[in-house]
């Protein structure tokens, strides 16, 4: 079910997610880490971010 949602929601697109980082302390800054605590699709993307440094630097 998680890997549905992920297919329709990716983290690494979201506008929301994009802002926050750009900004943390601004409004969507703070509900994006509110977001983060519960949305189980961040947890995979984190995950799959971890993975891919992992993967970078074992091959440098």
């Amino acid at each position: 079910m998680v890997e549905q949602i992920m297919s329709l929601h990716r983290c690494a697109d979201c506008p929301v997610r994009c802002m926050a980082v750009k900004k943390p302390n601004s409004i969507l800054g703070r509900i994006h880490r509110w977001h983060r605590t519960w949305w189980p699709g961040y947890k995979i993307y984190q995950r799959e971010q971890q993975a891919r440094a992992t993967k970078a630097t074992a091959h440098a």
